[in-house]
C-alpha cells in the first residue's frame, strides 16, 4: 500500500467509530482471540451482545447491530468500525484484521472488504482467483501475527 493511500485513509473521517471508540477496541479484542485460534467469525457473531450507545444513533439509546434485523445503518457502523481497525491492525503487523470477518452464507468477505482493499490500493483485480489468493494470504498473516502477539 503507498503511504499515501494510508496516510488520506487515517486523516479520513471515521464518524461511527469516533463516536464509539470502546466498540472498535471491543471488537478488536475479539477478533484477537479470533485469530490466536487460527479462526474466522461471521459478522454476527462478531457483534453479537455488543451493546451500543452513540449520541449520533438511536437519540442516544442503547442499542444492537443486526437486532432484530441488519440494516443499512447497521451494516454502514460495522463497515466503519472494521476499516478503523484494520487501518490499525496493517499499522501494526502489515495486515487486515477485518479478513477473519465473514459472512454467514458465503464464508467469505463482504464486498465492504473488497471496496476497502481498493481504497488502499493492495488489490486491484477482480478475478476470484486473485480474490481468493488475496484473501488467504491475509488470513495466514493474521492469524500467525494474533498467535504471536498481544492486542
Amino acid at each position: 500500500m503507498s503511504t499515501e493511500n494510508l496516510q488520506r485513509l487515517l486523516a479520513k473521517p471515521w464518524p461511527y467509530s469516533e463516536a464509539a471508540p470502546e466498540a472498535v477496541a471491543e471488537l478488536g479484542r475479539r477478533v484477537a482471540e479470533v485469530g490466536k485460534r487460527r479462526a474466522l467469525v461471521h459478522y454476527s457473531k462478531l457483534v453479537g451482545g455488543l451493546d451500543l450507545r452513540m449520541a449520533n444513533v438511536n437519540g442516544g439509546a442503547p442499542f444492537e447491530l443486526g437486532v432484530p434485523d441488519w440494516t443499512d445503518q447497521d451494516r454502514n457502523m460495522l463497515g466503519d468500525f472494521l476499516g478503523r481497525l484494520s487501518l490499525d491492525s496493517y499499522q501494526r503487523g502489515n495486515f487486515l484484521a477485518s479478513a477473519l470477518v465473514t459472512a454467514k452464507g458465503t464464508q467469505e468477505p463482504g464486498e465492504g472488504f473488497w471496496n476497502f482493499v481498493g481504497e488502499l490500493g493492495l488489490l486491484t483485480s477482480t478475478s476470484p482467483t486473485r480474490r481468493l489468493m488475496f484473501w488467504s494470504e491475509q488470513v495466514r498473516i493474521a492469524h500467525d501475527w494474533y498467535s504471536s502477539n498481544t492486542w
